[in-house]
């Protein structure tokens, strides 16, 4: 052991942390309240934390027992806090604590062998390591926790400390049930590094395989969950990461399309570069990443692969410490007193034109601005959230779970159905594909019209991207009570389909109002096309796509259709078509035609 941090050095290290937790958190917290969180990461695990405080130990968000999950017990304490602080802000003010900690332990290391610039180079190459800028502002991970024990083992290691080892990897276990993998080879490596660590080294490594023996032999039988991760992950394997190696021998030819993507034979140089690849000098700190790197690899998930992703967070500080003893390898091969601090300074340099390029931040590159300022779906969110009771069960869209965790029965947007007293659903994509054909045929617009098309639930709240559906209420009342009308004194009727007539067009400066008669309900994928030509492009939801038309009864209705004043002007001139269509996009009946001329009342 060489050289220690001159007080200065330590206070800058300690503020570099400080600043970088802080601009994390507020990050984190920022994305939050503005509901920009993409996936259920955040809600499923806020949602363990404040069920452990309150006694309860089932997930409704995966249907699954605590102990079938991940078993981060270290969400115990934290629901503890939550329940005085909030649980979600106690989470992402941790993560961001635990991740810039992990840079003190990381600078003493350095410190050791390079003195006060080491120090100052690690602290800047680690917290601006392109990684940990996006895993930190984005979601909640508890393995993103397991970074302070795992980076303090290191350190235990490199000092010596046998009790300070089993600690910390007493403290990393609880973190995350697969963190026992690391465990192990943390103890192999603790083994052959000093003499001195040799019985902790065992017992760490002992402890850790008797409980990855635990979860295979009692939690996985017992309470392992029917909706984990594993298919996604590997389910060309068999769902397990050990398929395989049955796979090379019965598809060979999968196994090598799958490692031959640019994406996997690109990954371990676009993860070792930020690090001047110096990791590879010092092999020996890479065995404890090789579970890590090796599942990642496996893994057929999409974004597995990329820097962001919070898969490869707990091989960060084990890059960091091999870089470190790589370096100090190539500094007593070149052999020249000046070679140490240039050398230095171009690990600090290379980590700040990656954190740049590709760090997350908002000095970065790739930095998304908007993911954290509130636009108009951060204000229907909101309202949604409002209206929902507070122990009321709800599935809602991912980016609203987090805001509803504090109740016993919450799950996911649908599909499936949970029989959930709210359904809140997000009808984005009708923005985005508005007066398309395409949109009868999205993804999520077959889901949509499933749920309006219910007798057992009625929607009782509209925004433009999210509807409110309660169980019990009536389909045809509420909101979408405006669409049914009697109107006096008939006009003749066109068919534009069997059970749909249309009575009368009114065109206004704004748009095209529509006056119809349903014989019978209609089915529920139904649109009408709008426009001048024989086949009109434009295509419309009925009634705002908010009354199905599979709940009309023998009755008159008004479907409004807003213009832009460039396409009032075209159909001023041209005359206006209008014609029935399913998703398919053919008539609905074979006999019916694509479109009709239809008179006009200005």
């Amino acid at each position: 052991m060489l050289a220690r941090m001159a007080l200065r050095t330590r206070i800058s290290v300690w503020v570099l942390s400080a600043a970088f937790a802080a601009l994390t958190s507020i990050e984190a917290l920022q994305r939050y309240f503005t509901y920009h969180n993409r996936t259920y990461d955040l809600a499923l695990y806020a949602r363990q934390a404040w069920g452990l405080a309150h006694g309860d130990f089932w997930d409704p968000i995966v249907n699954a027992h605590f102990l079938g999950t991940h078993v981060a017990v270290v969400l115990w304490p934290l629901g503890v806090l939550g329940r005085s602080f909030g649980t979600v802000p106690v989470l992402l003010f941790a993560q961001g604590l635990s991740l810039a900690l992990c840079a003190l332990p990381l600078a003493d290391m350095a410190a050791r062998r390079f003195g006060d610039r080491g120090a100052l180079a690690a602290t800047v190459a680690f917290l601006l390591y392109p990684n940990l800028g996006h895993v930190a502002t984005y979601e909640f991970h508890p393995g993103s926790l397991g970074l302070l024990p795992l980076t303090l083992a290191l350190e235990a290691i490199d000092r010596r400390h046998a009790l300070s080892l089993l600690v910390c990897s007493v403290a990393l276990l609880l973190c995350r049930a697969d963190f026992a993998l690391l465990a192990v080879l943390l103890g192999v490596v603790a083994f052959f590094a000093a003499r001195e660590l040799r019985w902790s080294a065992v017992a760490v490594s002992s402890l850790a395989v008797g409980y990855l023996l635990v979860q295979f032999l009692v939690l996985r039988p017992h309470y392992w969950s029917a909706h984990t991760s594993f298919d996604l992950h590997f389910g060309p394997w068999g769902g397990s990461p050990f398929g395989i190696v049955r796979a090379l021998f019965t598809h060979p030819s999968l196994v090598f399309a799958h490692f031959s993507t640019a994406a996997r034979l690109s990954y371990l140089p676009r993860v070792l570069l930020p690090l001047l690849f110096l990791p590879l000098l010092a092999p020996r700190w890479l065995l404890i990443a090789l579970p890590v790197f090796a599942i990642n690899l496996i893994s057929t998930f999409p974004t597995i692969t990329g820097l962001y992703s919070h898969y490869l967070t707990p091989a960060v500080p084990v890059l960091l410490v091999a870089a470190l003893d790589g370096l100090q390898r190539l500094v007593g091969w070149i052999k020249h007193a000046a070679a140490q601090p240039w050398l230095l300074q171009l690990l600090a340099a290379a980590a700040l034109c990656a954190s740049w390029l590709v760090g997350g931040l908002p000095w970065s590159r790739d930095f998304e601005r908007e993911a954290f300022e509130r636009d108009a779906f951060s204000a229907q969110a909101a309202h949604m959230v409002e209206q929902l009771p507070a122990r009321a069960s709800v599935q809602a869209p991912d980016a609203l779970l987090p805001h509803l965790i504090e109740r016993h029965d919450l799950h996911r947007a649908p599909p499936p159905d949970h029989s959930s007293e709210y359904v809140v659903l997000d009808v984005s994509h009708r923005v985005r594909y508005a007066h398309r054909e395409d949109l009868l045929r999205t993804t999520e617009e077959p889901v949509v019209r499933t749920w309006l098309a219910r007798r057992d639930y009625g929607i009782v709240d509209v925004e433009p991207q999210l509807l409110l559906l309660q169980r019990g209420a009536d389909p045809r009342s509420g909101p979408v009570r405006r669409y049914l009308d009697d109107f006096p004194g008939r006009r003749s009727a066109v068919v534009l389909t069997r059970c749909l007539l249309l009575l009368s067009a009114w065109l206004t400066d704004e748009g095209l109002e529509l006056e119809l008669f349903s014989h019978a309900p209609c089915p529920s994928d139904l649109a009408l096309r709008i426009g001048t030509g024989p086949k009109p492009e434009r295509v419309d939801l009925l009634f705002d796509g908010l009354l199905s038309p599979a709940n009309l009864r023998d009755e008159y209705l008004s479907s409004w259709h807003e213009l832009s004043a460039a396409e009032r002007a075209v159909i001023v001139k041209h005359g206006l078509r209008i014609g029935a269509l399913r998703s398919s996009g053919a008539p609905p009946e074979k006999a019916d035609p694509v479109s009709i001329p239809v008179g006009l009342i200005h």
